[in-house]
């Protein structure tokens, strides 16, 4: 799976169901992957090919803990930054 805005709670919702689950990093993906043909199948064959010769460039997921107190302070900063 790709990072991306929804990506905590896919991730939450398919821990329990998978031996091993990985997220890749986008911003290190998007140089491995350029492509001018893009697609969704295209997308899920790179990610799959670069799964199985272990190139995956992943990113570690923060603890549910940590991404809602990361969420409520993004909130605040945007009232804050809306007040002014």
């Amino acid at each position: 799976m790709e990072a991306a805005l929804f990506t905590g709670w896919i991730y939450d919702f398919l821990k329990p169901h998978s031996v091993e689950l990985k997220v890749a990093h986008p911003e290190m993906l998007k140089a491995i992957t350029a492509a001018k043909k893009k697609n969704d199948r295209a997308d899920a064959e790179k990610l799959a090919d670069l799964l199985r010769v272990n190139l995956l460039p992943e990113c570690t997921m923060m603890s549910e803990e940590l991404r809602e107190l990361r969420r409520i302070l993004r909130y605040r900063n945007l009232v804050v930054r809306t007040a002014i």
